[in-house]
This record gives C-alpha cells, sequence and structure tokens, in this order.
C-alpha cells in the first residue's frame, strides 16, 4: 500500500463534507504523512509543523478502515485510534471516508466548513401535514404492545411514542453505576464543551478526548465551567458494550444503526434539531425531558441544514422562548413537552424535532432504524 497515494484518494472529495485543513497521519516513528484540503489536496511525506488534527493509528488498522473491516469509531473507543489538535476536525474522518467510498470528487460541490443551508422538504413533513395535530404523546406499557401492533399504528403514520418498562432485560440497566464501571474501563469517547449549545453540528465545538469511566464518576462534581457542563454526547457504542445492551424488538436487527450512547450530568443540552432516520430513545438511567415538534412545522422552526441535500438540520427557533417577530409562524407550532424515566423507550420518527435537556444524571443510548421511509 503506497499510503501518500491512499490518502490522496481518500481526501479528494474532503470538501465536499465541510472538511479543509491539515491532517497529519502517524503509523508508526518513522512513518508519517500530511495531507493539507484546501483548493486542491496535497500530500506530503514527515510531520507538519501545525497540523491542525493529529491521528496515529497502526497501518494495518487503517488498511482495515478503508477497506471496511474496521471502524473509525471502534478503534477509537479502543484506544487504538489516538486524536490530537482540532478534535472537532477530526470528528469528519467517517464523513470523509464514506464520500470516498462513493467515489465523490471534490469541486465543483465543495462546500464552506460549516456552512448552513435551506432544509428541504421531506417525506415527513408531507404526511405530518395530512394528519391531526397532535397534542400529547402516548405512552403504552411495552406488554401491552406487540411489535405488530406498533408497526401499523406508529410507524407509517410516523408517531412518537414513549413505552415503559421496556428496558428491564438490559444488564445496563439492572447493574449500579458503580458496577457499571467495570464495562467502561479502558474505554475512551468524545466530550463536548463550551457553547455546544451554539455551535450546533459545527466542527468548530470544543471536542475532547476524555476516559469514558473517569467521566463517569464525576457526574456528580461541579465541571468549573461557563454554560452547559461537559457532555459525552453521540459516541458510538464501543463492541465491549453491545452486550449490555438489548436492541428493540420493533423491527428488524439488520435495519439498525450502530447505536450510540450518549451521559452527562444534569443540564446538558441539545437545541432543537432533527434527525434523518427513525430513532428509539433509550432511558438507562437518569431522567431527560424532551420538547416536540411535528415535521411539516419545518419553515415556521427557521430550519436549516448541514448539506444542500438535507441531512441534519437545526432550528433557528428556540422553543423556550421563541422569537415571534423573527419567526411569526412559530405561533402556530405545537410544542409537546415529555420526560423519559429511567427505563423508557422513546419511539421518535424521522423528521421530528426535538431539544432534549438532562433532568438529572443520564445516560441513553438510541438506535437510528435505517428502514426506508426517506426524506
Amino acid at each position: 500500500m503506497i499510503l501518500s497515494e491512499v490518502l490522496s484518494s481518500l481526501f479528494a472529495g474532503a470538501r465536499v463534507v465541510g472538511a479543509q485543513g491539515i491532517f497529519q497521519f502517524v503509523f508508526g516513528p518513522e512513518k508519517c504523512l500530511w495531507v493539507e484540503v484546501g483548493e486542491r489536496v496535497e500530500v506530503r511525506a514527515g510531520r507538519h509543523p501545525a497540523a491542525d488534527v493529529t491521528i496515529e493509528l497502526d497501518e494495518e488498522d487503517f488498511a482495515g478502515v478503508l477497506a471496511g473491516t474496521r471502524d473509525v469509531e471502534a478503534l477509537f473507543a479502543d484506544g487504538r485510534l489516538r486524536i490530537g489538535g482540532r478534535m472537532g476536525l477530526a470528528t469528519l474522518l467517517p464523513q470523509i471516508i464514506n464520500a470516498a467510498r462513493r467515489g465523490v470528487a471534490a469541486a465543483p460541490q465543495a462546500r464552506q466548513p460549516n456552512q448552513r443551508y435551506p432544509a428541504p422538504e421531506r417525506i415527513a413533513d408531507r404526511i405530518s401535514a395530512e394528519q391531526t395535530a397532535l397534542l400529547e404523546v402516548q405512552r403504552r406499557p411495552r406488554d401491552g404492545l406487540s411489535v405488530e401492533e406498533f408497526q401499523a399504528r406508529y410507524v407509517p403514520q410516523g408517531t412518537p411514542l414513549i413505552i415503559s418498562d421496556a428496558l428491564r432485560d438490559w444488564p445496563l440497566f439492572n447493574m449500579s453505576r458503580e458496577e457499571s464501571l467495570v464495562h467502561f474501563a479502558e474505554l475512551q469517547g468524545i466530550t463536548r464543551h463550551g457553547d455546544y449549545v451554539g455551535k450546533t453540528f459545527s466542527s468548530e465545538r470544543d471536542f475532547r478526548s476524555a476516559s469514558m469511566a473517569d467521566f463517569i464518576a464525576s457526574l456528580d462534581r461541579e465541571s468549573g465551567e461557563d454554560g452547559p457542563p461537559p457532555y459525552m454526547g453521540n459516541n458510538a457504542v464501543p463492541e465491549q458494550l453491545l452486550e449490555q445492551i438489548r436492541f428493540p424488538g420493533y423491527f428488524d436487527r439488520s435495519l439498525y444503526i450502530k447505536p450510540r450512547i450518549w451521559i452527562g450530568p444534569r443540564g446538558t443540552l441539545t437545541p432543537l434539531h432533527r434527525d434523518d432516520s427513525d430513532n428509539l430513545f433509550a432511558q438507562v438511567w437518569g431522567r431527560k425531558s424532551f420538547i416536540l415538534a411535528a415535521p411539516h412545522h419545518r419553515e415556521a422552526l427557521g430550519t436549516w441544514s448541514t448539506s444542500p441535500e438535507g441531512g441534519l438540520e437545526g432550528c433557528e427557533v428556540n422553543p423556550d422562548v421563541p422569537d415571534y417577530d423573527r419567526f411569526p409562524g412559530a405561533r402556530e407550532v405545537t410544542f409537546l413537552r415529555i420526560v423519559l424515566e429511567a427505563g423508557d423507550l422513546l419511539f421518535l420518527p424521522d423528521g421530528w424535532f426535538h431539544q432534549v435537556e438532562s433532568v438529572s444524571t443520564s445516560l441513553s443510548v438510541n438506535f437510528w432504524v435505517n428502514w426506508g421511509r426517506g426524506w
């Protein structure tokens, strides 16, 4: 494998995902290369004196990542991939790899980092607009809800639902926080700091690497930081933890995207946004509050996208203090407020806007489902 050629090919479409800067790869003491992504891609051997981000990993693991047999996030969690410098820029690496696999070229579709685009209409918007406004989210016990009823009554229409007592067979749910620490030992995750609320979806957020066990052990201590407390949000569930959770039986296992884990103290906040897949959100420890809004309120909420084609979408409207002068249409939006208790599972359909806040020290696991309603 000629690393310079591989890196040149890998980063050819990096600007399509908004990645610009100097990526340095260290495969060993004497094997270092850096890639500068700008108007063009330049690859050079040796160390760069001012790289934006440095990625250290074994050459064999790197080959596995390119071949699709090894996962970037899993290697990071296990400590086999180390990151220095701008962690936010490094978080774009999975998108860069996916773009390379799709054969995406750089120009003319290259976009500026963290650029916002008008959010396009989705199928979920049209389905939502045709239905009677939902005034509350129903709560059903797991034992009183069959898979068949769930798939017939809630999935096609994209209707949110809370399923209670849903995690009783999860080992992670049935152990204390102290007992769980042994399963988090030797694992690392990415934490958010500073104004991560105001910089939603931005690679400029203050991301840092942290031991999962140490972060959990620190949850009840004051962070000493201004703004919201540090949040270990949207990390892939490491392989070692998969046996401690259970995939919900409401969709075929093959349709689930790799689950994500969210850990933080009281006060962590993810502002109003929406995802591009159906979501089953499991509350393992503590409580979380959600503010929901139906998909067809896209324009009223001042929705913007991270991509011209749509995808991750944030909102200009703050549901706690809507600016009706700028967004008068927000007066017509019904905001639904719910609280998830430990053991609850929330079905959050594709397109539903949601703001999430930790009411107490919290651990959650969510499962995005790629079943094909589309957007």
